[in-house]
């Protein structure tokens, strides 16, 4: 049987330029995750700075859809001959004929 020269997995490479080669390759990755670690950073937030103004607008949204909601009802309530006496009544102080208005002082 012939013999086979064992191999060492712990062979180190004698050739420098191997060595710079490797070295450059790093510095060049280390470089790239660098620049990839700050721009993530910046985009998570950006994201945030997305996330809030999205909640405010939603909130916003609500608020306008109750505000539609309301004038709505408003609306239809207005076709109501008697809602329309009630609040001129009200708010314009109207009286009929015969009736007397009494003011009653807040305290």
């Amino acid at each position: 049987m012939p013999s086979v020269p064992a191999v060492s997995n712990d062979a180190k490479p004698n050739n420098k330029g191997s060595y710079r080669r490797r070295r450059l390759v790093m510095i060049i990755l280390a470089c790239f995750m660098s620049w990839a670690g700050v721009t993530l950073w910046n985009q998570i937030g950006k994201l945030q700075e997305r996330a809030e103004k999205v909640t405010a607008l939603d909130q916003k949204y609500k608020e306008t859809q109750q505000v539609n909601e309301d004038n709505k009802r408003e609306i239809a309530r207005l076709n109501d001959p008697e809602y329309v006496e009630q609040k001129i009544r009200k708010e314009l102080h109207y009286v009929k004929q015969g009736e007397t208005l009494f003011y009653v002082p807040k305290e």
